[in-house]
């Protein structure tokens, strides 16, 4: 842009100058074209004066001279003349007016005064002059030529000056501002459509070169930084999916150890996933008895035969077609926990690549499963033979407080009957102990059928409250009346002892409404009043009667031994109106 004014304020100056220069170039060739014309008309005037010869054109002759004279020394004209003494122009226009001075003027005043005949030889000089006066005026012309074209010259190398300087312009920002331009603009496109390995390749030390500069720094940097990410998540991501296998094999090592199935068909595929999990193999396990160290089965993931002791004849997950004979380290683990230790579990891995801290404890956490397992499995075995064992015990006394007790009275009274048939005592006595010992019999068995109905619906569901509502539905198809039931015990309030002897109460209960009450509306209520259980039963029957003594009923002394048992009491006493309430009440063990 400053080349381009320069040329243009050269362009516009030299304009000025030449403008200035070739000012009243034209007055001075006017001026010296009139010269000319009147070196023609003094001599046209001389000519007409010679043939007229009167003053009045002798006065128009001096006029004209007079009027050349002034015209050949004009200002205008020699304005025009460059002043420089030595030039051509100059020394050629002071030679003229010096001819005309010192020849011309003088030889016309004579030609005039001579006749015709000077005249004639004054006309020879006269057209000489004119001849030099149109050389002058050619100089003239070709002065101003010279500076019209110095003027042209001028216009036009500023012209190319100027072209030139804008196609160098033009060329220099195609190459240091366009292009660089499309170099980061094409780089920045590839950045925003994630290639960070686009790059700007002009160098400069311009605000350009340093941009570009900085963009490929930017770049490379943000390309690390990508790449550093990239596997940074890379690493993450193959961990995440690390984490996600083995949460998966410890949720399926969970789910199969949990199986009701022999254990070989338990291990086998967590010890397969393991393997694949984990680069390790093979995996074998070793099984003893709880707190024994004899072992009685030994699983591998790695067989060419099947074991002796397998069970399963269809199962081929641990036989392969080669075993892997490379050298091995070992890790070892026993299972085992606080109660018992069941075996060992063996892991072997190549030294090259032994496994890491996380794939121990996860290896650690799968065979603490497996022992947390097996110690659950051998708990539950041990609660199941207490159970058992708890059961049975609860039917001895049943059968000790009841049939036995039964049995041991009707013992007695065979020895009684005995007695008297020795003694040859009357017929009544003897017929009063066989209706006692029938009526003994009678008892004894309905006791059996009770224990044996009791003993049946409690091996079927556990839990008071089934059995419960079985028995309600069994006395209330008896009693063709429906009977209301009240439970509202907490979870788990009574053991399985106190369970049998509250729904043996109810139950003779219930069968002495049957006997004896005509009742058409029967409830039983278990409720829990703080630490106390309150077993209710409540029917609107004809009530007890007030003439007979109960104290020795066989009924309530075997519920009252069964409220004497739970260290309770029992309270049989007619309601208010009609009908009897049976109501014990005491404090459960487990509360």
């Amino acid at each position: 842009m400053f080349a381009i004014s320069l040329m243009a304020l050269i362009s516009m100056i030299s304009s000025v100058i030449v403008a200035e220069s070739t000012q009243g170039d034209a007055a001075g060739i006017n001026l010296a074209g009139s010269l000319r014309m009147m070196s023609y008309r003094i001599i046209a005037e001389t000519q007409q004066h010679e043939s007229l010869d009167t003053e009045e054109s002798l006065r128009q002759v001096q006029s004209s001279l007079k009027e050349f004279e002034q015209r050949i020394k004009s200002p205008k004209l020699d304005n025009v003349i460059p002043n420089d003494s030595e030039h051509n122009q100059r020394l050629f226009y002071e030679g003229l007016i010096n001819e005309w001075q010192n020849e011309l003027a003088p030889a016309l005043i004579l030609a005039i005064e001579a006749g015709p005949t000077g005249n004639a030889e004054y006309l020879k000089h006269i057209e000489i002059f004119v001849h030099k006066v149109d050389y002058l005026v050619q100089l003239l012309e070709e002065s101003t030529e010279s500076k019209i074209k110095l003027l042209s010259l001028v216009q036009a190398i500023s012209l190319f000056m100027t072209i030139l300087i804008i196609f160098i312009a033009m060329y220099d920002i195609k190459c240091n501002v366009v292009e660089p331009l499309a170099q980061l603009l094409s780089a920045a496109k590839q950045a925003s459509l994630g290639k960070l390995n686009a790059r700007v390749y002009f160098e400069s030390d311009d605000e350009l070169g340093l941009l570009g500069k900085t963009f490929n720094h930017m770049a490379e940097e943000l390309s690390k930084t990508y790449t550093d990410l990239e596997n940074r998540v890379q690493k993450k991501t193959a961990l995440l999916r690390h984490s996600n296998e083995s949460l998966q094999l410890l949720y399926e090592a969970t789910r199969r150890f949990n199986k009701n199935e022999d254990i070989c068909r338990r291990l086998m595929p967590v010890m397969k996933k393991l393997e694949e999990v984990i680069p390790v193999g093979p995996v074998s396990v070793t099984l003893c008895e709880p707190n024994q160290k004899n072992s009685y089965r030994t699983l591998t993931t790695q067989l060419l035969e099947r074991p002796a002791d397998c069970e399963n004849q269809s199962c081929n997950e641990c036989l392969v077609t080669k075993i892997d004979q490379n050298p091995h380290d070992s890790l070892s683990l026993p299972i085992q926990t606080r109660e018992a230790y069941f075996g060992e579990f063996l892991v072997k891995y190549s030294p090259q690549t032994p496994p890491s801290n996380e794939q121990v404890r996860l290896i650690t956490t799968l065979v603490e499963n497996l022992s947390t397992v097996l110690s659950l499995e051998l708990k539950a075995e041990k609660e199941q033979q207490m159970s058992l064992m708890e059961e049975r015990a609860v039917i001895a006394r049943e059968l000790h407080d009841s049939l036995a007790q039964s049995l041991s009275y009707l013992k007695m009274q065979v020895s009684r009957l005995q007695i008297l048939r020795n003694k040859n005592a009357d017929e009544t006595q003897i017929d009063d102990v066989t209706n006692e010992l029938k009526e003994g019999l009678n008892n004894a068995y309905r006791q059996l059928r009770e224990l044996l109905t009791t003993f049946r619906l409690t091996l079927d569901q556990p839990g008071l409250q089934p059995a419960l509502e079985a028995t309600i539905k069994e006395f209330s198809q008896r009693l063709t009346l429906e009977i209301e039931l009240k439970y509202e015990l907490k979870h788990q309030s009574l053991s399985p002892n106190e369970e049998i002897h509250v729904l043996q109460l109810v139950r003779e209960a219930l069968a002495n409404v049957v006997k004896h009450s005509q009742a058409n509306q029967v409830s039983v209520e278990i409720t829990q009043s703080g630490e106390v259980v309150e077993v209710r039963i409540l029917d609107n029957g004809i009530g007890l009667p007030n003439d007979k003594d109960l104290a020795n009923h066989y009924g309530l002394v075997i519920m009252r031994d069964r409220a004497s048992t739970l260290g309770g009491e029992l309270t049989v006493k007619n309601r208010e109106g009609n009908g009897v309430q049976v109501l014990m009440r005491f404090h459960p063990k487990q509360r």
